[in-house]
């Protein structure tokens, strides 16, 4: 593959050169994209972690794939399929090949009923601020159905359900497998200016089949931490739990130019603190502290111009059940986003992200507290209708309580994508 690589950046330099054709309302739009990728700090270690160890490298991102877009009479059927390969300069042990698949269909019966129903799979590599010097992949499967009735001009009624299931390659990230079932209902109402609120209750239950280990037995024999998976645990977290939000979500097309779009609610979490899987001892259970609390996103998008568009966001949430160690983190953060049209072709992006994440649930025996900043500057340059170039640069750091979590990178980027 790594000799490969070179050829087809040939031979995407010689897409570009093609008059592609894709429009508006194409069926099939198949692409391909290669990026090349430049990272001062790939694997987000401190400045005393791990002396010696090459921390740069370059490497290549090469992405295949097919969207689909087929509209029979009133119904749409959505599917994207993509297939990735990355392989790095120094770190080869760490290449990867990853998949996206995803089908939907957007279904409507008569004028009153609508919907959707699909089913989505990825393998994807975990990011190294999360995991380490670990080659983690993880390999998600969803499921998913909606259904809505318009029973009135204005008011609506609705509900969900979602099914997920992910599972993690490494032995040491096991303790993140899990199952996730979701249902929500939605009772929905449309101003005659265009606005939306949305009054919705949502359940969740996220089961974790293995515990999380918290502290381990050290003998004289034994291979303690960093090998885990061969000593024996002492102290273990149940990381399973059910989650009930009441949430209110509204859209608000303040002017032409302005638009709120907003989410508020309360989320209580209860974990099950229960001893599951085959384990020796049996270890000490250490419970996880319940949550309840207030949870809320906005975001304001303003179209200054006609070439111009500021995004502001402002968050508090509790960390998704597919967030590595994230079943105890409360996030807050803020990001301020624009885009501004240079000219015909040509698009500046920039952005600026900030995100404190409070680890006050987690049953380790340091109570972690990250700040996590981010920027980003990116040219985007669109020769002819279906062909993008973007170079870019991106830099970050995090500050923690914990110190070995402390990092700071920047990274240079530059991508083709061609759409056919």
């Amino acid at each position: 593959m790594r000799r490969v690589l070179p050829y087809a950046a040939l031979a995407l330099a010689a897409m570009v050169a093609l008059p592609a054709h894709a429009k508006e309302g194409d069926t099939f739009r198949p692409f391909v994209s290669l990026g090349h990728f430049y990272d001062s700090n790939l694997f987000r270690l401190s400045d005393d972690e791990r002396p010696g160890l090459p921390r740069d490298d370059r490497y290549s991102v090469l992405s295949a794939g097919l969207d689909v877009d087929w509209k029979p009479g009133r119904q749409q059927i959505v599917v994207n399929a993509t297939k990735t390969w990355v392989r790095y300069d120094r770190n080869t042990a760490f290449d990867s090949d990853g998949n996206d698949y995803k089908a939907t269909w957007n279904w409507r019966l008569g004028n009153r009923l609508s919907g959707n129903l699909g089913a989505a799979e990825s393998l994807s590599q975990s990011n190294f601020d999360s995991v380490g010097l670990v080659n983690n992949l993880v390999t998600r499967k969803r499921y998913f159905g909606r259904a809505e009735w318009a029973f009135h001009p204005r008011w609506r009624i609705g509900g969900g359900l979602e099914e997920t299931d992910n599972t993690n390659s490494d032995p040491s990230q096991i303790s993140n497998d899990f199952q996730r079932q979701a249902q929500d209902v939605v009772l929905s109402y449309h101003t005659p200016k265009g606005s939306k609120l949305r009054a919705q209750v949502r359940r969740v239950d996220a089961e974790f089949a293995n515990p999380e280990v918290v502290s381990y037995v050290c003998s004289f024999f034994d291979f303690c931490p960093p090998f885990p998976f061969t000593s024996t645990p002492s102290e273990v977290a149940d990381n399973s739990y059910k989650q009930t939000e009441y949430n209110l979500l509204g859209d608000w097309p303040v002017s032409g130019k302005l638009t709120l779009r907003g989410q508020a609610g309360w989320v209580d979490r209860q974990y099950e603190n229960v001893l599951r899987g085959n384990l020796a001892g049996p270890p000490q259970l250490r419970e996880r502290p319940d949550f309840s609390g207030f949870s809320g996103r906005m975001t304001a998008d303003w179209y200054a111009t006609g070439k111009t568009l500021l995004s502001v966001s402002a968050y508090r949430e509790l960390g998704s059940a597919w967030d590595i160690n994230a079943t105890s983190v409360l996030k807050t953060g803020a990001s301020v986003n624009g885009v501004w049209l240079v000219r015909e072709k040509w698009r500046l992006n920039a952005g600026v992200t900030y995100e404190n994440r409070d680890f006050t649930g987690d049953p380790g025996i340091f109570q972690r507290n990250d700040d996590t900043l981010g920027e980003s500057i990116s040219l985007s340059y669109m020769p002819i209708r279906a062909v993008s170039v973007d170079v870019g640069v991106r830099a970050g750091r995090r500050d923690s309580n914990v110190s070995v979590e402390d990092y700071q990178f920047h990274s240079l980027f530059a991508n083709v994508r061609a759409d056919f």
